[in-house]
């Protein structure tokens, strides 16, 4: 994916020194699946508002909370997106974020119609998601909705 955006967007550099964390620790959320950067026409990774929202996120998570990259990755991959979208039967039953909960939706290969040719980045999914507090909310809305039924 390449830049196609008016957002204000931030090299990667820049972002690692705001968060004092080295340029590897972003590629790390990235190869984790945490994150989807914004990619210039020379591969360059940049980075939006909503993204360091989501590096703030992360941070909180490591830094206070304790938790480490692979339970971050679960908590992003428990996030029902198929209640967010919200996706058709037919959809959910040939989508990989449906039958398994090893990823997050953005990083499943199968993906529903809906999904099969949408940009992940400007997902609402993925945008809702950036937030340490929507993530809480996201999960805890649709966890008590199955739970009482």
């Amino acid at each position: 994916m390449h830049v196609k955006t008016d957002k204000e967007l931030y090299p990667i550099g820049y972002v690692a020194r705001m968060f004092d964390v080295s340029v590897a620790t972003l590629r790390l959320y990235e190869a984790e699946g945490l994150l989807i950067p914004h990619k210039s026409k020379g591969n360059h990774r940049l980075y939006s508002e909503s993204d360091i929202k989501r590096i703030r996120c992360i941070r909180r998570m490591i830094d206070q909370e304790g938790i480490n990259l692979a339970g971050i990755r679960m908590m992003l991959s428990a996030i029902p997106c198929w209640e967010l979208k919200p996706c058709s039967l037919e959809d959910r039953a040939n989508c990989d974020a449906f039958n398994t909960a090893a990823k997050p939706c953005w990083l499943v290969e199968v993906k529903g119609e809906i999904c099969s040719t949408a940009d992940c980045h400007s997902c609402n999914v993925y945008e809702q998601s950036s937030e340490c507090t929507d993530i809480k909310n996201i999960l805890n809305t649709y966890w008590r909705v199955r739970k009482n039924d």
